[in-house]
């Protein structure tokens, strides 16, 4: 069974395989859905796509520190990536999405 979240994706962008999730970091993606997760990693890739408007609420609702459990598995798990690339791209996910979230 496949962790909600970060959407039973057990392939990295790389193509690599991507090892189990921590305990913490399963009960984050938890509180995704299967498609936000999805849309939400795919983001990271660097094509500049935000998640949808629905999936950065729920995204926002995880909370920042589950955010940047994401992000740190992330970068340990694309090591060819630029650290701080993933994280300046996480920091525009984060802020697209909390705007969002503040929409009435």
């Amino acid at each position: 069974m496949g962790t909600p979240g970060l959407a039973g994706r057990s392939i990295a962008p790389s193509g690599e395989s991507m090892p189990q999730l921590s305990k913490y970091l399963a009960g984050c993606a938890a509180k995704l859905t299967g498609k936000c997760g999805a849309e939400i990693f795919l983001s990271f890739s660097g094509n500049n796509n935000n998640p949808s408007d629905s999936c950065c609420q729920k995204l926002v609702a995880t909370g920042i520190d589950c955010h940047n459990a994401f992000t740190e598995f992330l970068e340990a798990k694309e090591p060819q990536e630029n650290p701080s690339k993933i994280s300046l791209r996480s920091l525009d996910i984060w802020n697209h999405c909390v705007a969002v979230a503040a929409k009435p």
